[in-house]
C-alpha cells in the first residue's frame, strides 16, 4: 500500500488550480485514453447486455422522427419546401445531426452524475469521462449512419467533392454540444435544477434549429436561429452532403474555435471544481 499514489487537495488561489488542473490534464493523456476506452467497452457491454434488438434501439429515435415529419409531409399536413433535396433525405440529415449534437450536450452535462458513485471513491483522471461521453455519442451516430444507404438509394443525388467534408461538420457539431454542455457541469452537479431546464429546454432549441426545415430567408425566426451556435454547423454540415443552402464558413469557424475554447475552459473548471462537488454532495 505505501507504493500507492497520495493525492493531498490544499488551499490555493485559483490560478494555481487551474495550472495544476492543466498540468495533469498534459501528465495524464495516455492513462485517459486507456481508462476511457476500457470504460466505454465496459458501458456499451452492459448497455446491450440482455437486449433483443441490440444495436436498433440506436437508430429508433432519429429514424422514429424522421418518419413522423416524413408523414406529416407526405399528407400535405405540412408544406416544406428543401429545393432540389428530397424532404425525407433533408429532415433524415437533419435529425442525426441533431442527435449528435443533443447526444453530446446532454452527455457532457450529466458526464459527472453517471459516474457519481465512484468520483468519492476513486481516483483517476476524470476527462476520461468525457472522451466516454464523446465516444458513446460517436458510436450512436456511426450506427444511425447505416440507416442512410437505404435513403440515398431510394432518393438518389448529385454528389459533389464536398460530402469529403461532412465527416469533418459531423464531427464539429459533436464538439460544439460537449462544449455547450461541459461548461455548465460545475453547476449542474450541484443543482439538479439546472439539468431538467436544460432536458425541458432542448425541446424547444429544437424548433429553433433548422433540423426539419430550411433556414428561413428573412425574419424574425431567421434571426433567432442565427444566433442559435448549432445553426451554423448543422446547417453547414447538411449541405456538404447534400447540397443546397449553407452558412458562411467564417461563421463555422468561429463558432468552432469558441467551441474548442469552451471545451478546454470546461474540463479544468471541471476538474478544478470537482473536489468542491464531491464535499458538498457528501462524498468527501
Amino acid at each position: 500500500m505505501s507504493d500507492l499514489p497520495v493525492k493531498v487537495i490544499t488551499p490555493h488561489d485559483g490560478m494555481d488550480a487551474f495550472r495544476d488542473a492543466f498540468s495533469s490534464l498534459v501528465a495524464n493523456h495516455r492513462l485517459t485514453r486507456e481508462l476511457a476506452w476500457r470504460m466505454f467497452v465496459r458501458d456499451t457491454k452492459a448497455m446491450f447486455r440482455g437486449s433483443f434488438l441490440g444495436w436498433f434501439w440506436i437508430i429508433v429515435p432519429t429514424l422514429a422522427n424522421s418518419m413522423v415529419w416524413i408523414f406529416l409531409s407526405g399528407s400535405n399536413v405540412v408544406s416544406i419546401e428543401t429545393g432540389t433535396v428530397p424532404y425525407p433525405l433533408f429532415v433524415f440529415v437533419g435529425n442525426l445531426l441533431w442527435t449528435a449534437f443533443n447526444g453530446c450536450l446532454v452527455g457532457g452535462l450529466g458526464v459527472l452524475g453517471e459516474a457519481q458513485g465512484a468520483l468519492s471513491k476513486v481516483s483517476f483522471p476524470h476527462e476520461a469521462l468525457l472522451l466516454v461521453v464523446f465516444w458513446k455519442s460517436l458510436l450512436n451516430v456511426g450506427v444511425t449512419l447505416l440507416a442512410l444507404p437505404p435513403f440515398l438509394f431510394l432518393y438518389p443525388l448529385t454528389w459533389s467533392p464536398t460530402i469529403l467534408l461532412f465527416p469533418l461538420g459531423l464531427a464539429l457539431t459533436m464538439l460544439c454540444g460537449l462544449s455547450l454542455g461541459l461548461i455548465l457541469v460545475p453547476v449542474a452537479a450541484l443543482f439538479q435544477d439546472l439539468s431538467r431546464a436544460v432536458h425541458l429546454g432542448m425541446r424547444f432549441v429544437f424548433f429553433l434549429t433548422p433540423v426539419i426545415f430550411p433556414l428561413p430567408a428573412a425574419g424574425l425566426a431567421r434571426k433567432l436561429m442565427l444566433w442559435n451556435p448549432a445553426t451554423c454547423l448543422l446547417v453547414t454540415s447538411r449541405a456538404w452532403l447534400l447540397g443546397g443552402e449553407a452558412t458562411d464558413l467564417p461563421t463555422v469557424a468561429i463558432v468552432s474555435v469558441v467551441s474548442v475554447l469552451l471545451l478546454l475552459l470546461g474540463v479544468l473548471a471541471m476538474k478544478v471544481a470537482l473536489p468542491h462537488i464531491i464535499e458538498r454532495s457528501g462524498g468527501g
